[in-house]
């Protein structure tokens, strides 16, 4: 895989010195900020791995789903 230049105005760059982590490349925050996953960039859970979102995520629905069937149950 080659590398390819790309130019930014300084906003862009402004924009990106934002989110970059200490020790992180430009790269390595367009990478992070692309990425398709809901909790990247996100608080507490931005530095978590992908297998610790997907387990909150699946407790989330459950509660969700329990939420709605007790309401359902009170109608």
């Amino acid at each position: 895989m080659g590398d390819t230049s790309i130019r930014v105005s300084d906003e862009a760059k402004d924009r990106l010195d934002l989110h970059k982590r200490e020790g992180e490349s430009y790269e390595d925050v367009i990478m992070r900020l692309t990425e398709h996953d809901e909790w990247i960039g996100f608080g507490a859970l931005s530095d978590t791995d992908r297998e610790t979102r997907t387990g909150m995520n699946r407790i989330r629905e459950e509660l969700r789903s329990g939420a709605t069937e007790r309401l359902e149950e009170l109608e």
